[in-house]
């Protein structure tokens, strides 16, 4: 009796020891999630490979709202990514990266959207519950082929089924045989058979399990979606609900396949034997290809079911991301074109200022080196992206137009391709201009407009660009030193504003505000007495700048002496 007692109390302590240690593990989870909910991610590296492989895989060409490679890059939005990812699966981070580079232009998928980022927001302990079953997903790398995987089942199948079905069959056949004949050659034709599956099997399985990773990154997200199912709000569980006869047909062989995967792992020795009798049954071939063909049959669901877990994913980094901002607002967006923005600054910025700025038409901002113009049309743009992808911008106020973003900036040489400076910056702005011609309302911002050739053939060269562009159906924000551009496109289609800064005796201070008007100072050598250049150079910079002042109010005006 003391020992069954001592076997009962050893028992419960492990249970109890298991439990404890599990509630830990729970808890422990549960504070990490609501710990960073609201902060600024921690820097890390990301493999964008993998992570754009969805947008790749998915993407119609051409098709409006696309963000192409130049303004993504131009726009440095990896490090915008980065900054809202709070992802717990690969299908979260996959969804929140073709996001941001499909804008939306459905009013009700916007409003859809708003309603589950309002929900993480509000529901703590239901956004928490969310997240630790995102969780069960995971990252694991071969998850991330999942939509190259869905893209192209039938090359996945195992070639030659019938042959597997048809070894099957003649198994059985020598089993049910040598059962009822009970003879010396039923035996002999049962262990030909069986050693010809096993073989089979053998042969066969490295190329079987190789994709059976992917089989199980999407039974994760389906088995997932069923448990989100059954959420009691409505926001969360409509699409997976609607399809949960769907997730139970799919479910069913994939749990077989993938338990049998798994056991694989085992270090009983027994249990390894045990796999490869019941391997040459061929149940894992016959299965794996009956699992594929019940995915194309219901591709567009799992797809559905896949984009609706990645939205909820989405919702919590958008909720994470508004609150970790110092100023964040719901945008108001409208059809007509026009921007409108309160306090708007760019989000990459941990000490951001804030600007108020309006626009209905074109604008050229004019100002000296480091004055904040760049990073200004930057904020301009990143926030049309913010406002169309994740209902969100880093502003007070927003009201925005339904627009494509488009850029020209960041332009570098291309040496492998064999491109100039100037042939990549003239095809930058070429793409801008095809678009617009299509008649699509888009928002063109460029950076120093054809800075890769010389002075003369720049300026009149940017004007009739932009002149081109005055009645287009856009809205083009220039920034540029060159005030010269302003005298040749007149104020009336373009609005002037401009950066500027104080100098004083050994610096120069930047207020980093747009104000509204014409830039009229340079500080490009007083620069470079600021950093320390030799003092001659600095003399000698200015002597050559009173020159040519000099012969600009011998020549009359700027266009005589560039003729």
């Amino acid at each position: 009796m003391e020992l069954i007692i001592l076997a009962i109390g050893a028992v419960f302590a492990i249970l109890s020891g298991y439990l404890y240690n599990l509630y830990l593990r729970r808890k422990r989870i549960q504070d990490i999630l609501l710990r960073r909910f609201g902060t600024k991610p921690e820097y890390k590296e990301y493999d964008f490979d993998r992570i754009k492989i969805l947008w790749e895989e998915t993407r119609v060409t051409g098709c409006p709202g696309n963000i192409d490679d130049i303004t993504w890059n131009d726009l440095e939005m990896d490090k915008v990514f980065a900054r809202i990812n709070g992802c717990c699966s690969f299908a979260g981070e996959q969804y929140l990266y073709r996001s941001l580079r499909t804008l939306c232009f459905d009013r009700s998928k916007r409003e859809a959207l708003e309603r589950k980022i309002s929900y993480m927001e509000s529901d703590r302990e239901g956004r928490t519950d969310i997240q630790k079953k995102l969780l069960c997903i995971g990252k694991r790398e071969n998850s991330y082929h999942v939509s190259s995987f869905l893209n192209d089942l039938d090359s996945f199948k195992l070639d030659r089924s019938w042959i597997y079905y048809t070894l099957q069959l003649l198994l059985f056949l020598a089993i049910a045989s040598s059962m009822i004949f009970r003879h010396i050659y039923a035996y002999a034709f049962l262990g030909i058979i069986f050693l010809v599956n096993m073989n089979v099997y053998a042969l066969m399985k490295n190329r079987y399990e190789t994709n059976i990773d992917l089989i199980t990154a999407l039974q994760n997200v389906l088995t997932i979606s069923r448990k989100l199912a059954g959420n009691k709000e409505p926001v969360v569980s409509g699409i997976f609900k609607e399809n949960l006869s769907v997730l139970h047909k799919l479910l069913k062989p994939m749990s077989f396949v993938n338990g049998r995967h798994q056991r694989e792992y085992s270090a009983d020795f027994m249990e390894l034997c045990g796999m490869y009798v019941t391997g040459a049954f061929l149940f894992d071939f016959v299965l794996y290809n009956r699992i594929l063909s019940d995915l194309k049959e219901h591709l567009s669901v799992v797809y559905e079911l896949l984009d609706g877990v990645g939205e909820l994913e989405l919702a919590v980094s958008a909720a994470s991301f508004r609150k970790s901002l110092p100023l964040y607002c719901v945008p108001k967006i409208c059809k007509e074109g026009g921007i409108c923005y309160e306090e708007m600054y760019n989000p990459l910025l941990d000490k951001p200022v804030y600007n108020d700025f309006s626009l209905n038409g074109h604008c050229i901002i004019t100002g000296s080196n480091a004055s904040g113009k760049s990073t200004f049309i930057k904020a301009a743009a990143i926030n049309e992206i913010l406002a169309m992808s994740i209902h969100t911008c880093a502003a007070k106020t927003a009201r925005v137009s339904e627009a494509e973003v488009y850029t020209s900036m960041a332009v570098r040489d291309d040496l492998l391709a064999g491109e100039s400076y100037f042939v990549r910056e003239i095809k930058s702005l070429q793409r801008i201009i095809e678009v617009i011609d299509q008649g699509r309302f888009v928002i063109a911002v460029i950076d120093e407009i054809l800075r890769g050739t010389n002075n003369r053939e720049r300026i009149f060269a940017s004007s009739a660009i932009l002149k081109y562009l005055e009645d287009k159906n856009c809205m083009v924000i220039v920034a540029s030193h060159d005030v010269e551009l302003i005298d040749l496109l007149g104020s009336e289609r373009y609005a002037n504003y401009f950066f500027c800064e104080q100098a004083e005796e050994e610096e120069v201070i930047f207020d980093y505000k747009i104000h509204l008007g014409i830039c009229e100072q340079s500080n490009a050598i007083k620069l470079l007495g600021c950093f320390g250049f030799p003092e001659r150079i600095v003399e000698d910079a200015n002597g050559y700048l009173r020159e040519y002042q000099d012969k600009e109010k011998n020549a009359g005006s700027v266009c005589g002496l560039l003729f």
